[in-house]
């Protein structure tokens, strides 16, 4: 018989909460406030009825360092104020133990979308270049001055998720 648990269902908010952090980011390049109080908020909900017991206050302290971090990076126009909440958030859920393959599933993440996003303004503007009718203009092929980072962050994020849902 197949049994889902309180903290597997808390998790799957989460996991929903990030999906909808991500599609927001990579279409309004906006993550919304609401996002990350509802990841935080879930989490003592989960660290309450996890069948192993949560180090969260190790979670806290890896939130608290990903912030000051990320605060900096905001103070320096790095990151966007939306990115910075919503990794601190995660990182609440990562805690010690699985920040770091977050952040490098994020990293890789981003960095092909970073890839990605250079490859397809090169080659729009080698076709506006040549003569091909591309229907837009060649500033509409200019790499983008931000990436929906909140994308990178959801796939590190999905990877913290899964590990908790499966156990």
């Amino acid at each position: 018989m197949f049994h889902v648990s309180p903290d597997q269902i808390i998790v799957l908010g989460f996991l929903a909460l990030i999906a909808w952090a991500a599609c927001n980011d990579a279409v309004e390049f906006k993550i919304p406030n609401s996002v990350s109080i509802g990841i935080v908020a879930l989490y003592p909900l989960y660290a309450a009825t996890a069948a192993a017991p949560v180090a969260w206050v190790q979670g806290l302290a890896v939130a608290i360092v990903i912030f000051a971090i990320g605060l900096g990076l905001f103070a320096g126009g790095i990151a966007g104020g939306g990115d910075v909440k919503m990794l601190s958030a995660v990182a609440l859920w990562a805690g010690p133990k699985m920040i770091f393959p977050m952040l490098l599933v994020m990293s890789l993440t981003g960095g092909a979308m970073a890839l990605l996003f250079l490859a397809a303004g090169w080659l729009g503007r080698r076709r506006a270049a040549a003569g091909i009718d591309v229907s837009l203009t060649a500033a509409a092929y200019a790499a983008p001055a931000r990436l929906p980072y909140g994308v990178a962050i959801a796939a590190g994020a999905s990877l913290v998720g899964l590990r908790l849902v499966s156990g």
